[in-house]
């Protein structure tokens, strides 16, 4: 086996991608099967993720790495055969090893249900929000998690999950065990401490009552009583880290080394959850569990929860769009409503069975290539012929046997539902096979008989293709100058060419496939091995399909690790011995601190100078050290991420010693601002740096121990910096534009070391990685305009109050009509001084301030026909914010506030309306302008005589 790389450039090519290096192509243990082995998990961090959050971020934005602009990203995480191996986020079962009808049926355990000898003790009840549940430990101490068929729908989504879990677990993915149970209320009772989850996602005791309630909307089997799966936790709780990111890698585990959105098993997902109608597919349906394997501790990567496939939505069928359209597919949307029924998609024309077990199940609308998730998350947007090929072959392995011994998994009562379930599987899985075999050359299971090349062509296998002629070119391969000479002319035999019986050991040869489909060919390769070939890789080309460039980061070949100071380089050495401990690697901290991208070179190299030159004096001038003696270490350096919002990148997440936050508060020069709601998710408390910019940003986390800091470089003087690009990434790239300039202003003595290779970075340079590379442009969708109502009229409904003001300001542009909104005592937080700190502005104060602000907008904008054209929705990560649905919720989101988050609003000042955690007084409308560089704008609403009134305005800081 290769033994673990060494120096830094190999590192980074394995973190593109989980191929050999580019030496050779073939190494002498090819084509592995499972992984190479694995090195311990040492400190594995927990995480938890928003599914409102993941929605929008995959709706809005397109978090991970996309392909490029003129070529695409190979598949990684896969041999050389370009077979995914087995390892901790995929095992090959079914189509390596068919499982028999009662291995199927098995799935990844059958035999350990929770017992039945004694009542099963509540833990954790959450009845509200994403995945609702009872949390149960049996009389062995052994955990479960109920989760019950909705109310009139019995045997519907736990049928789904038990089913989708097993053809999940037969496919070759880790999954949980289910078991179908059914149960009565006495069965339920109360263990010492049991919680409830409340609406707003805290805790409370629970009571005999809660359960009660809980189970009003459950269904239930007259006979038998309530059904329910019941999911068995592997492990204890401590093992469960929570979901993991369908993108990027954890940086916590020294395993995880392929990009998630280049997993052949995560972008191959998009087939499987086709066929099953998995459409919420994400991060939120993952699960990282710390194992034990072969005496190493592990982290292996499961998929959860399958409520919401087979036709099931979870608490209700799935909508008729689901599979069809994305959950916002605006233009869609518009084009269906302007329809006014005349256009109708043939989705809409689908006919779903009328048994309540199955939900809206079907095939005869079914479109492999054109089935679309909820949210286009990263795999699935990356996925190329040769993932879908592999996918679609795992599929095809399931014959209509295997399909019903699946299903039966579902116990559904009604055998004519369950017939249809196990039909329209067999026709959905056909048709899969039909469209991905016809994108490649689909030829397999290649082997060496006889002196002859012998394989199976899928597409004539399964009967979608007829009998074709094939052609053969030979060639001698170099394994070390990937270069192929040809040995004579095609054939159309299949014979081993007499060149390969005199061939030395060692040698490589290769025939390139064909059969007359312009630009499909299967390249197959092979290795002299004492008197016969062996197999050792294949290589499949498609029409137009054109490799990346692997480097995506310029390197100028400059070191400037021993330019740090003592400081830095302590700090920094650090950060390279954890990275040692957790890869087993054994890279000096220069050779690490070479490997890093510029762009994270920059940024640790600005942040730690700030840090270093930022005094800290109490408010008797006494000193309390420096900004950088806060800092405990470092535990990750984030540089330019292409995809990922600006408050993600050209920062340090950073260990904060004990007593930071206090020294922080005792400072003179910084002080705590607003709660993070939208941005710097995790890190709600913001302390920034006074005076004249630039100036330092700590966001904290929530117990104080973690932060992350960034430099803020651009004005946040308001209106100006709606649209100056403080609030975009270049805002914290100390290379973009005159940044640096503006860094020595206030802390002489930086370097601007990268000028000699790149010269100054524009503001656009600074924020994307060039025109078009990494991000598309969304389709505009024009929004009705509401109609335009008299000056004085009152609509009843906030979103109406709401789009007629934005409306009244963006589109019509008529600044003193849409205040009409506003309330006479008015509050406004707001820079206008361009220092640091925010100016409280009251009553006609906080007016005048948003009409400067809208007016520069308008001139900024420009004519916009509709909101649309002007403005985004935006949500919020804090879960104790409620999104309220609402007819224009692509344009902004209505939300629903404590009177502890309208705080964030009014200044810090708690409302004395009620208590803080109290909702219904406060509701906020939350948007982005659709400018680059502008801001996030949230505007706070409230009754006032019973018309809605504007109260408060807030633009939100990255």
């Amino acid at each position: 086996m290769r033994s673990p790389p060494k120096l830094a450039s190999l590192i980074l090519a394995l973190s593109v991608l989980a191929g050999p290096a580019a030496a050779q192509k073939f190494y002498p243990d090819d084509p592995l099967e499972k992984e190479p082995p694995l090195w311990p998990t040492l400190d594995p961090q927990t995480r938890a993720l928003s599914d409102i959050l993941e929605l929008f971020n995959h709706t809005f934005g397109e978090p991970g790495e996309r392909h490029p602009e003129g070529g695409v990203i190979p598949a990684g995480g896969v041999n050389t055969m370009g077979e995914v191996m087995d390892g901790a986020w995929f095992e090959n079962r079914h189509a390596r090893h068919r499982f028999s009808p009662e291995g199927l049926k098995r799935g990844p355990g059958d035999d350990r249900p929770p017992t039945m000898d004694a009542k099963w003790r509540v833990l954790t009840l959450k009845k509200f929000g994403f995945r609702p549940g009872i949390l149960i430990a049996d009389s062995t101490n052994q955990l479960y998690l109920l989760r019950f068929d909705p109310k009139d729908w019995l045997e519907m989504a736990t049928g789904a999950e038990m089913v989708s879990s097993k053809i999940l677990y037969a496919l070759g993915y880790f999954v949980l065990e289910n078991y179908i149970v059914y149960v009565e209320r006495e069965q339920l009772a109360l263990a010492d401490g049991a919680e409830s989850v409340t609406s707003s996602g805290g805790t409370r005791d629970i009571i005999e009552e809660d359960i009660d309630n809980f189970l009003l909307d459950a269904a239930r089997d007259p006979e038998r009583g309530y059904r329910a799966v019941a999911t068995r936790i592997p492990g204890s709780w401590e093992g469960l880290l929570g979901p993991y990111q369908v993108f990027g890698t954890r940086s916590d585990d020294p395993n995880d080394i392929v990009p998630h959105e280049h997993r052949r098993d995560l972008r191959g997902l998009f087939v499987f959850s086709s066929w099953i109608q998995h459409h919420r597919m994400g991060a939120v349906y993952t699960l990282d569990a710390l194992v034990t394997q072969e005496d190493v501790p592990v982290i292996r990567h499961y998929l959860v929860d399958f409520f919401a496939t087979l036709g099931s939505g979870g608490v209700e069928p799935s909508k008729s769009y689901s599979g069809n359209e994305k959950k916002f597919d605006f233009g869609n949307t518009f084009k269906n409503i302007v329809g006014m029924g005349v256009y109708a998609p043939r989705w809409m024309r689908a006919r779903y069975p009328k048994y309540r077990s199955v939900g809206h199940f079907e095939y005869e609308t079914f479109a492999p290539d054109r089935w679309k998730s909820s949210a286009t998350i990263a795999p699935f947007a990356n996925r190329l012929p040769d993932d879908t090929y592999w996918a679609a072959k795992q599929v095809m392995t399931f014959t209509d046997d295997d399909i019903r011994a699946l299903v039966s998994t579902g116990q559904y009562s009604d055998p004519v539902a369950e017939a249809w379930i196990v039909e329209s599987l067999i026709e959905r899985r056909n048709r899969i096979g039909a469209t991905y075999f016809a994108k490649v050359f689909p030829l397999d299971r290649f082997e060496i008989k006889n002196g002859e090349l012998l394989f199976e062509d899928m597409a004539v296998k399964y009967g979608f293709s007829g009998p074709r002629p094939y052609r053969f070119q030979w060639s001698l391969f170099d394994n070390q100058a990937e270069t192929h000479q040809l040995v004579g002319v095609p054939v159309t035999d299949a014979h081993i060419p007499p060149i390969s019986n005199a061939a030395e050991d060692g040698t490589y040869l290769s025939v390139r496939i064909t059969a007359g489909e312009q630009g499909k060919s299967v390249r197959v390769y092979f290795r002299k091995e004492s008197d016969s070939l062996a197999i050792v890789g294949v290589d499949r080309d498609w029409p137009g399909k054109l490799l990346a460039d692997a480097h995506f980061d310029v390197d100028t070949g400059l070191t400037r690790y021993q330019e740090l100071t003592p400081i830095q380089k302590e700090l920094f050495d650090g950060y390279a011995r954890s990275y040692n401990e957790s890869t087993r690697f054994d890279l000096t901290a220069e050779d690490y601190f070479n490997s890093l991208m510029i762009s994270e070179r920059t940024t640790y190299d600005a942040v730690t100078h700030a840090l270093m030159s930022s005094a800290l004096t109490d408010e008797e001038g006494s000193s309390l050290g420096h900004a950088i003696d806060l800092v405990e270490g470092v535990e990750r350096i984030a540089g330019q991420y292409y995809g990922r919002s600006g408050d993600q990148q050209f920062r340090l997440y950073v260990l904060l010693k004990d007593g930071a936050r206090e020294t922080l508060e005792k400072s003179q020069e910084f002080s705590l601002g607003h709660l993070n709601t939208v941005y710097h998710v995790g890190y709600p408390y913001s302390f920034r740096q006074g005076g004249k910019l630039p100036s330092i940003q700590f966001s904290i986390s929530e117990d104080r121990e973690k932060a992350d800091i960034d430099v803020d470089y651009r004005s946040s003087k308001m209106p100006a910096a709606m649209f100056n690009g403080h609030l975009t990434s270049a805002n914290s790239d100390v290379r973009a534009g005159n940044n640096h300039e503006r860094h020595n202003g206030r802390w002489g003595g930086f370097v601007a070391w990268w000028q000699g290779v790149f010269g100054n970075l524009t503001h656009h340079q600074g924020n994307t990685a060039g025109p078009g590379m990494y991000s598309r442009e969304r389709p505009e969708v024009s929004t009705p305009l509401p109609p335009d109502r008299p000056r004085g009229a009152e609509p009843e409904k906030l979103e109406d109050a709401a789009q007629e003001f934005l409306t009244d300001w963006l589109v019509r542009r008529n600044v003193d009509e849409a205040l009409h909104f506003m309330s006479e005592r008015a509050l406004a937080c707001v820079d206008t001084d361009d220092d640091v700190d925010d100016e409280i502005l009251r009553d006609q104060g906080a007016v005048a301030a948003l009409k400067d602000a809208m007016e520069l907008s308008i001139d900024e904008m420009g004519d916009r026909d509709n909101l649309a054209e002007a403005i985004d929705a935006v949500l919020p990560w804090r879960e104790s914010i409620r999104i309220v649905e609402h007819a224009y919720e692509n344009d902004f989101a209505q939300l629903e506030l404590t009177n502890e988050d309208a705080a964030v609003y009014l200044c810090g000042e708690v409302p004395e309306t009620g208590a803080p955690d109290d909702y219904g007084t406060f509701y906020a409308s939350l948007f982005r302008f659709k400018r680059e560089g502008s801001a996030i704008l949230g505007i706070l609403w409230t009754r006032e005589n019973g018309n809605w009134r504007i109260v408060a305005w807030e633009a939100f800081e990255q």
